[in-house]
């Protein structure tokens, strides 16, 4: 372990039933007096909003909607959200919604005060000089933690390329997550959302640098996070009204979100962002594919860590060899992936000419370098079509060969 680290946490978090509540109270707390919501129509058409905005309207706080953030949200939704923000004179946003709506009210935030392209400050690019004004996050799913990061993900329209913007300036000033918006949520979404929120506790609990020990923070976080998901995440599917199941996964989303910042990904998130670039997947449904296969790929790397997860996940790994533990991790991730009927990667049609192009694009992302173990362009092209032609058994999976 390292003797020196660093544990960077700037957001004020509340977290409990009816927190979202709270919204006016914290933005009159700052003096703000006219705010700049933003959302997508799916959560005004569920009615979400509606108490959202009389919090701020009890406070006597102006504000104006912005109601039109994709999935995937390209960089022109963040140039359109600036021309509002400053056309209705706004001191302050909030987000209300699943992640591509955090990504974007961040980013738009930051834009408002900074110069240039959102693009331009992908991660190796331009880095931002200015805080923007606060921003409140209020999410609606528990899948990405954006309500407590640094970090958006923003695709450039032109190049298909998701671009990874972070910069401590960027964290949300408060980040008031109530489980009870996610009450209503399809199961599909709960599914992937959820697997969304595991993949990142796992992937960081086995990145290069959790590895080195510089982070025993984040291990704790991510530890804790893959517990609370897996242990609830198939009753919040399978019954969405139940409030201590969504209450335990959206917490571990979360911690997940506050532990992965401090040391990376891994490759499940560098294949999941050029499909969500080139072919709009859902990023959730990306890393809930692929997240099996990156595993048992990684496997040799760290099997002790691995052997930890699957404790983490409920299993027994009395009397087996480390790789054997090791293995239950893998087994016990497809096991919840397939109850919660994620979709298949063949059932999106990839082009054949296409993987090429997904390959190249997931070892330019900066994912692909924290990863524990070192990938070259044909294990992440040889990963993509494990994932697109499997036979999605729990025995496939398992049994899965890789090239060491």
């Amino acid at each position: 372990m390292n003797d020196i680290f660093t544990y960077l946490a700037s957001t004020k978090l509340v977290f409990g039933k009816d927190a979202s509540k709270n919204v006016g109270e914290e933005l009159s707390s700052r003096g703000h007096r006219k705010t700049m919501v933003v959302t997508d129509k799916g959560i005004i058409k569920a009615g979400i909003l509606e108490h959202i905005l009389e919090s701020i309207a009890a406070k006597n706080i102006e504000y104006v909607v912005y109601d039109e953030v994709p999935p995937n949200p390209p960089s022109v939704t963040v140039v359109k959200g600036v021309e509002i923000f400053r056309k209705q004179n706004c001191d302050s946003l909030v987000a209300v919604g699943g992640g591509s709506v955090m990504d974007a009210c961040k980013t738009i935030g930051m834009m408002t005060v900074n110069d240039g392209d959102i693009n331009e400050y992908d991660i190796g690019g331009k880095t931002f000089e200015k805080r923007g004004p606060d921003v409140i996050t209020i999410p609606t799913t528990s899948g990405t933690g954006s309500e407590v990061t640094q970090w958006a993900v923003i695709t450039n329209e032109k190049t298909h390329w998701k671009s990874s913007i972070g910069s401590p300036l960027m964290a949300p000033t408060v980040a008031l997550v109530d489980p009870m918006l996610t009450i209503g949520l399809p199961p599909s979404i709960t599914a992937a959302t959820g697997v969304d929120a595991l993949t990142h506790a796992i992937e960081a609990y086995t990145t290069r640098d959790a590895l080195n020990g510089a982070h025993p923070i984040a291990d704790i976080y991510n530890l804790q996070a893959i517990r609370l998901i897996s242990s609830n995440l198939r009753e919040a599917y399978a019954r969405g009204e139940n409030y201590e199941a969504r209450k335990n996964v959206m917490l571990g989303s979360t911690l997940a979100g506050i532990g992965f910042p401090q040391v990376g990904l891994g490759n499940t998130h560098a294949l999941a962002h050029p499909l969500g670039g080139h072919y709009d997947i859902a990023h959730g449904v990306a890393n809930a594919i692929l997240l099996p296969y990156v595993m048992k790929f990684n496997l040799i790397a760290c099997p002790g860590r691995f052997a930890d997860i699957a404790v983490a996940m409920g299993e027994n790994i009395e009397g087996l060899s480390p790789m054997e533990a090791a293995e239950k991790a893998v087994v016990a991730v497809q096991r919840l992936v397939k109850d919660t009927n994620i979709p298949s990667l063949k059932s999106f049609n990839i082009k054949d000419s296409d993987w090429s192009i997904l390959a190249e694009d997931a070892l330019k992302d900066m994912n692909s370098q924290t990863n524990p173990r070192k990938t070259t362009y044909k294990d992440l092209l040889d990963l993509f079509h494990q994932a697109n032609n499997a036979d999605e058994s729990i025995e496939n999976i398992s049994n899965l060969t890789v090239t060491v």
